[in-house]
């Protein structure tokens, strides 16, 4: 770990040993003011595109209020997950977005959840006031790739994407704590050159339409999930193709994850019993309670158990694509 800047430093590095210890692969700590400046770019973004306001609005009003809603808060930990580290079922790439399926939060009864909640059990232990998602829902709409950029755990990429020095497949978890702490890193990480547009040019229905800019409501991902499969206007279903449940295109092609596949050795715990149940055929013979049960907790809070529905929206899209596609060779 190389520290650009520390504060407070015996309680720093006690909370990001911690951190260590929750399973998490790294960890930086701001200050609550260091989040300012994201308000600013989140107005920015709804300037230049007006149609994505009502989508960050959550965002913005959280990041506003943060210190009404939690004046006791004077720092923000942010502990990054590299989700790379697992194996993805071949039969799942291109159909269901990894980071998703491997997120710590999509077993909650897995040992990676479990071992996740061991950094609130720490907070508790030593006395530190916290909360987090894990805690209080509200506490995580905030700017967490903004924040980890500020903790120099990584860059965001043209992609709206946070890289680490491995590439994008990463998660983040942001807890609020009443200590006074910093801890910046300073990692050395490449910028994205400026003549590559890899990553727009790929976005299969234009979501990105700038350098660091989206179009939420045109994305596959907010498409296949929050907006419950339904297509605005101005995209045609075939743009969405394969794509079941939210999309990789644009991290996919990228050349900084490039060099990693997922055919490792490690496992996501339960993940390899679905493969078979996630194929949209199948999808569409389950009963909207197993899909509930067994699917939806699975997206990591994209698709909600009520919204079962919407696996089968968009499994006979998916089917309905692949008989396009059949027809037109």
């Amino acid at each position: 770990m190389n520290i650009s800047q520390i504060e407070n430093k015996e309680l720093s590095m006690r909370i990001y040993n911690a951190c260590m210890d929750a399973g998490f692969s790294d960890c930086g700590i701001i200050s609550i003011e260091d989040m300012e400046d994201y308000i600013s770019r989140v107005r920015e973004r709804i300037k230049n595109v007006p149609s994505s306001a009502g989508f960050y609005q959550n965002a913005l009003q959280n990041t506003k209020q943060i210190k009404t809603m939690y004046p006791w808060a004077k720092s923000i930990v942010i502990c990054l997950s590299w989700l790379g580290k697992f194996c993805y079922p071949e039969k799942l790439q291109g159909m269901y977005a990894k980071s998703f399926f491997v997120s710590r939060d999509s077993n909650k009864k897995g040992t990676e959840y479990q071992q996740k909640l061991k950094i609130g059990q720490w907070f508790d232990e030593n006395h530190i006031r916290w909360t987090g998602k894990i805690k209080d829902a509200r506490a995580s709409v905030l700017g967490l790739r903004h924040a980890a950029q500020i903790a120099g755990l990584g860059i965001i990429r043209r992609n709206n994407f946070l890289y680490n020095e491995d590439g994008s497949w990463v998660e983040l978890d942001g807890f609020l704590i009443d200590k006074h702490c910093l801890l910046y890193q300073e990692k050395t990480i490449s910028a994205c050159p400026t003549n590559c547009n890899l990553c727009q040019k790929s976005c299969p229905t234009e979501a990105l339409c700038g350098a660091y800019t989206l179009n939420p409501s045109r994305c596959v991902s907010f498409i296949t999930t929050f907006a419950k499969g339904a297509i605005p206007p101005g995209i045609q279903e075939e743009q969405l193709g394969n794509w079941m449940v939210g999309c990789d295109v644009c991290q996919d092609v990228c050349p900084f994850n490039r060099k990693h596949n997922w055919f490792n050795e490690e496992d996501f715990e339960g993940l390899d019993a679905l493969v078979a149940l996630m194929q949209p055929e199948n999808i569409l013979l389950a009963s909207e309670v197993e899909l509930a049960e067994r699917i939806c907790p699975l997206t990591s809070d994209h698709i909600l158990p009520e919204n079962a529905s919407t696996l089968k929206t968009n499994a006979r899209r998916v089917l309905s694509n692949r008989e396009k596609l059949h027809s037109d060779l």
